[in-house]
């Protein structure tokens, strides 16, 4: 079978969640042995049209012509959502005039013509809802981001104080943090990633370190009691907050981090069990959907 896999960034050079999550599915489907190409917005637009089956992954830089166009040679289209069909993408809002969304009238139709929808937690499901209410009738799953738990263990070491990965951004819950910090003086906490605002003093026990490499962060997270983790929008997933507990942090979240919503967050033999497993039951749905479909 030959896929075309959608996607607005490169998994094979461009290292963020939403790539590393897709380069351990594309990895499973290439050793199940799908013919996989990935396509880009500057790729050569008539790719998609000779496949047998398209993955829409995070992709709002493709137009919704281009999937009406899709659907018109009648290439089944598999939606694995990211992030929202939003201006905000993970700063969606999720206020009551999100229900009116001036996107929803374009993106709809496409939409609900998809044998599967497939998103990152119940949570990540939940919020889509708010807007798109109609989806709840179609198929879907659940399906976590694909890791590799073997890479993130609890190494034994003495721990001390909090880490906080990429809570300085905006989008991750930068007042949500530092309010936090303000309330628990006597903790201290280092801060990973991003400053949207570097020139903003921090409370006394905030220290902000910049950039670490994913490969790295086993390490880092074994340096800490917990991971501290408070955004101020729904997020799909957050691998971050797997990793580090399979890292052996406890964490301090709050009800709008994805991987929380999952009834089995509460141990790391399950969490890891769940994301090892991710890629293949991401292609297992896939089957059994089209399988349904024929």
């Amino acid at each position: 079978m030959k896929i075309a896999w959608i996607q607005d960034l490169n998994i094979f050079s461009t290292g963020g969640g939403a790539q590393l999550t897709d380069l351990g599915h594309f990895k499973e489907g290439l050793r199940r042995g799908y013919d996989i190409r990935l396509v880009l917005p500057d790729s050569d637009a008539a790719v998609p049209f000779g496949c047998d089956l398209v993955i829409a992954s995070n992709c709002v830089n493709f137009s919704t012509d281009f999937f009406q166009e899709l659907i018109k040679k009648q290439k089944p289209i598999i939606w694995f959502f990211h992030d929202y069909f939003c201006k905000w993408r993970l700063f969606f809002p999720m206020i009551e005039k999100c229900k009116n969304c001036y996107l929803k009238p374009r993106w709809l139709p496409i939409l609900t013509k998809s044998p599967l929808l497939i998103w990152l937690s119940p949570l990540h499901r939940d919020s889509w809802l708010w807007t798109y209410p109609e989806l709840a009738e179609l198929p879907y799953v659940n399906i976590p981001s694909a890791i590799d738990p073997n890479q993130f263990t609890d190494l034994g070491i003495k721990r001390e104080g909090v880490v906080c990965s990429s809570g300085l951004l905006d989008f991750k819950g930068r007042p949500n943090v530092l309010r936090w910090a303000r309330e628990h003086p006597e903790t201290q906490i280092t801060f990973l990633g991003g400053n949207d605002h570097p020139m903003e003093p921090l409370p006394p026990s905030c220290k902000d370190i910049g950039y670490y490499p994913h490969m790295q962060m086993n390490d880092v997270f074994n340096q800490f009691v917990s991971l501290l983790h408070l955004p101020n929008t729904p997020q799909p997933f957050e691998r971050i907050i797997a990793e580090a507990y399979l890292g052996g942090c406890k964490i301090i979240g709050n009800h709008l981090v994805g991987a929380l919503s999952y009834d089995w967050f509460t141990s790391r033999e399950k969490v890891a069990e769940h994301v090892r497993r991710a890629p293949q039951d991401f292609w297992e749905s896939i089957e059994k959907a089209l399988e349904r479909d024929k």
